[in-house]
């Protein structure tokens, strides 16, 4: 299907103009303090100087990346560096996305924030198959007067990417080369410890009368404990890492040029398989042709390999299996063969003969072209260009434990996603000043495609052993493919004013067309306006070290598409069979043409400071009003129930954001800065679907219209009776079953009958913090160097499933932390487990644990040998040598990782961080690396 939009005709694309994403300068190096006031900005379509901005916006420099490993995802290095921007890690696998959420929940869709590169729209994938060595800086627009210029794709804000240029002068070199290990981070540290072979086996002989199980003979404790052995030491290890990273650029007064060469390498901490490898190279030119003409081109290759584990809620997962599998059973049985334990899985096995991998291949190509007719007017257009072939790999190896069970002597499936995405822009530029006054204009339409085509089979049945191969499988299992298009115009103009540097107006205004939505409604309007008062330029004024104190202010409207699938806009309908085996057929999905935008009205309300060019800061606050929330909403059928995406619920985010920095030390050669953001945001929900006050979400969340968005529900834990043992719950019931029996408490009535008829809403507990953010310092002396860098959130809750599940003795079989010694054994104990009983112990919110944590997050100590140390007889001018470390330490209460919590990372489409199910944990990193600048 190929839908277009009514405003193209045939041949009326003229694809002349260009983004303007000039290299930004903002770096946070102590050195360049005293320049920080010229300083020049990406914000969005524009570039502008420090004193010019009246938008909300962040600056993470390329400098702040490198303190951080290569084989961290660019999602995951923004994670306490910027306020309002809440950066989730989710898994610990080398180069794997965390998920970002600026200023708060957006949308019922999880849908992210807009990723741009270098002028070409993107996705996260995009941003994280990036060489992080070749990123300048990741600017993330805030408020209406920067996310509105890009309309209907920024509603959940827009992190801008600008990779490295060259620069004026001689061709200078680099190779930067690194070497590291990482390792899980233990157990302790999480606050929990897991039972060797002899606790465990003593804990399973004192429960067993009370569970109705036949404990062990002392023959048989002394054989089990005999086979005494760590299963996180059989399944992991210390990961190697190695990087390498060369580039050259430089440039004349006609030209400028960069290129640039990568390889990552990180083996992950899981046996047997290699984590990721990531090879990059980048191309940039840009040539003077004339006094009027200019052009450039912007090359890049990213390809990258990972091999993946299983990451389900099974013995298939080997870090659910490691921590399930006993102590005392061995990793081989006796005839060689690896041992499936009471898991019921030889997880090692599987490990080398059920293999999952990816390949990515991603090739962007940009071009562009300038004439200038005058000094205050120009022309630029260009095309942005981005290829991506993604390839996945699973192989089920004939004679394999799992293939013996499927019976299918092996299996292979392959997929393969062709992705195309361009965008081309034509672009008028107006700069011109007139005494103190100041005028910049930019006029652009713009035209963007996304193109996908995916292709995945499966076979079954080898014909020929060890040939892993579609066409290899005597049988054909399953074929699929789809093609999808979506485009999108665009016509915006972006205009700023300021006098003297003191009052400054900015306002954009964008018209926008998606063929995601029906003909009449294909087109939506988004704008802003804003204004800055820097009152440090006025005359009355006398504190000459009062370099800026600006006062800012804006308002807008930002749209969003991302949550529809395309041609769900088509009056249509599809039809599929009802139940399992049945052969009635009824409708799925049913088209709706009267779908429109999602939009979010945003107040902004900022002041900015800066003393001395010694303390920084800003302070923002804003309300954002979300509406027209696109939702695909089941309706009722006589049998069976069809789908129908409209737009439905409307939701509030309001907060503060602080960011603050302060050189409390600045000599020739000492200098000791410290620094912090900090962000307070608050979520609510003001309506949901035409009729529908409330809405559960999966197992343990729930909507609520005047609630925070996706707070608990659970049946509330009233301890245990100190009289018999037994586990209390807390009811609402008044009624009382046969062998039940009611107990008032001073929490209120509770019950010795788990029923789930007693699940509650415990509306003051989501997932989402109350506050977060960051803090580090630096310091160096002459050429020395020491950077350190926290992150930090209070306020959030995650059900911890496998905290139950270290506990439970119906799990009888599977291994237990130490804590699971504390039940109750005589009367009056407190503070302690329920007896042990068959039933076990069930899900209550006494596993809903708080997720606060402050972490180490990085550690970066170098020194320099410049130019004074090596001489003249040395081609160098200059060597810096560093070692830097990750994950250093974390404070929490939570038993296990806090923010790693992804839930079951396979299928997961529940609330992000809102339970914990053994997913890739982080790791501790530790690198050495030297840096050769000639």
């Amino acid at each position: 299907m190929n839908v277009k939009l009514r405003v193209l005709s045939a041949g009326a694309l003229f694809f002349i103009g260009q983004v303007a994403f000039a290299q930004t300068t903002t770096r946070r190096d102590t050195a360049n303090r005293e320049k920080q006031i010229e300083e020049v900005v990406v914000t969005g379509y524009r570039t502008k100087k420090t004193d010019e901005i009246t938008q909300a916006q962040s600056v993470v420099g390329g400098e702040e990346l490198k303190q951080q490993s290569n084989t961290l995802s660019l999602t995951n290095m923004l994670q306490g560096k910027a306020p309002g921007v809440f950066v989730q890690t989710l898994s610990g696998q080398p180069g794997s996305a965390g998920s970002i959420t600026i200023r708060g929940f957006s949308n019922f869709s999880n849908t992210g924030a807009l990723v741009v590169i270098d002028g070409q729209y993107s996705s996260f994938a995009q941003l994280n198959a990036l060489n992080p060595s070749d990123v300048e800086s990741q600017v993330i627009l805030k408020d209406a007067a920067a996310t509105a210029q890009y309309g209907s794709r920024a509603a959940a804000g827009v992190i801008v990417v600008t990779t490295k240029r060259g620069t004026k002068g001689k061709t200078n070199y680099s190779f930067e080369s690194r070497f590291g290990t990482s390792w899980k981070v233990p157990d302790k540290e999480m606050n929990f410890q897991m039972m060797d072979a002899g606790q465990k086996l003593a804990w399973e002989n004192a429960i067993a009368p009370l569970v109705g199980n036949t404990p062990y003979t002392d023959a048989e404790v002394a054989s089990l404990t005999a086979f005494n052995h760590n299963w996180e030491k059989d399944i992991l290890r210390n990961s190697r890492e190695e990087s390498y990273f060369f580039t050259a650029s430089g440039g004349t007064d006609k030209s400028l040029f960069y290129y640039s060469l990568g390889y990552d390498s990180n083996s992950g901490i899981i046996q047997s398989l290699n984590a990721l490898k990531r090879y990059s190279a980048r191309f940039n030119f840009e040539n003077q042709l004339s006094d009027k003409i200019r052009v450039g081109i912007n090359a890049s290759l990213q390809y990258q390999q990972t091999q993946n584990q299983r990451d389900l809620n099974n013995g298939q997962n080997p870090f659910n299996f490691m921590y399930s599998a006993n102590a005392y059973e061995p990793v081989f049985l006796q005839d060689g063969s690896y041992n499936p334990t009471t898991v019921g899985f030889p997880v090692l096995e599987a490990l080398q003969r059920n293999t999952s991998s990816n390949s990515n291949l991603r090739l962007n190509g940009n071009m562009f072209g300038e004439y200038k007719f005058t000094d205050w007017l120009k022309f630029r257009s260009s095309f942005y260009n981005t290829f991506a072939q993604l390839k996945g790999k699973s192989i089920l190896q004939p004679g394999s434990y799992l293939d013996t069970i499927l019976g299918l002597n092996g299996q292979v499936s392959q997929s393969n996603n062709d992705l195309y995405y361009l965008t081309a822009n034509q672009r008028l530029d107006f700069d011109k000043k007139f005494g103190k006054h100041s005028v910049t204009a930019t006029a652009f339409f713009e035209y963007n495609r996304e193109d996908s085509n995916t292709m995945s089979a499966t076979g079954r049945n080898y014909r020929t052993p060890g040939l892993d191969i579609l066409s290899n499988m005597v049988t054909p299992y399953l074929v699929s493919g789809s093609r999808v298009q979506t485009r999108r115009t665009s016509l915006a103009l972006l205009a700023d004013y300021n006098y003297d540097l003191r009052y400054l107006v900015s306002a954009s205004i964008r018209r926008d067309g998606s063929s995601r939505f029906g003909l009449d409604n294909q087109f939506g309007v988004f704008w802003s306006a804003s204004a800055a008062w820097n009152i440090a330029k006025e005359s009355f004024i006398d504190i000459p070290d009062l370099k800026a104190f600006k006062l800012r202010a804006s308002y807008g409207i930002a749209g969003n598409d991302a949550p529809l699938p395309d041609y769900v806009n088509q009056p249509y309908v599809s039809f599929g069979l009802y139940g399992p085996g049945a052969t009635t057929v009824v409708p799925t999905t049913v088209g709706n043409k009267e779908l429109q935008w999602e939009k979010v009205k945003i107040t902004n309300l900022g002041v900015d400071f800066n003393y001395l060019n010694r303390f920084r800061g800003s302070v923002e606050y804003f309300i954002n009003k979300r509406s027209d929330f696109l939702q695909a909403i089941p309706n009722a059928t006589v049998q069976g129930s069809y789908t129908v995406y409209d737009n439905a619920g409307e939701l509030e985010n309001k907060g503060l954001e602080v960011d603050l920095s302060a050189d409390v030390l600045r000599t020739q050669d000492w200098t000791f800065q410290l620094r912090g953001n900090y962000s307070n945001i608050k979520n609510k929900i003001l309506a949901l679907r035409a009729g529908e006050t409330s809405r559960n979400i999966g197992n343990y969340n729930k909507l609520e219209v005047g609630e925070m968005p996706y707070y608990f529900r659970m049946v509330r834990s009233a301890g245990v009776n100190p009289q018999n043992g037994e586990a209390l719950y807390y009811t609402n019931r008044t009624t009382a079953n046969a062998g039940e029996t009611f107990y008032d408490l001073p929490g209120g009535r509770a019950t010795n009958v788990y029923s789930t008829t007693d699940i509650q809403d415990i509306k003051d507990k989501s997932p989402y913090p109350k506050y977060f953010g960051g803090f580090g310092a630096t310091f160096t002396y002459k050429n020395f160097s020491i950077i350190a860098d926290f992150t930090y959130k209070f306020g959030g809750y995650a059900v911890n499933n496998e905290a139950l599940n270290r506990l439970d003795p119906s799990q009888y079989n599977t291994n237990k932390s130490t804590d699971a010694t504390n039940y109750w054994r005589n009367p009056g104990d407190t503070n302690v487990l329920p007896a042990p009983n068959p039933d076990g112990i069930w899900m209550t919110d006494y596993f809903l644990q708080k997720t606060d944590y402050i972490r180490f997050r990085s550690l970066n100590v170098g020194y320099t040998f410049d130019k004074n140390f090596l001489g003249e007889s040395i081609p160098l001018s200059s060597i810096r040598i560093y070692a830097q470390a990750q994950n250093l330490f974390l404070w929490t209460k939570f038993q296990g990782d806090p923010e790693v919590a992804v839930g079951s990372g396979e299928g997961n489409t529940d609330v992000p961080g809102s339970y914990t199910l053994y997913t890739y944990p982080t790791q501790k990193t530790v690198t050495f690396g030297v840096e050769l600048q000639f």
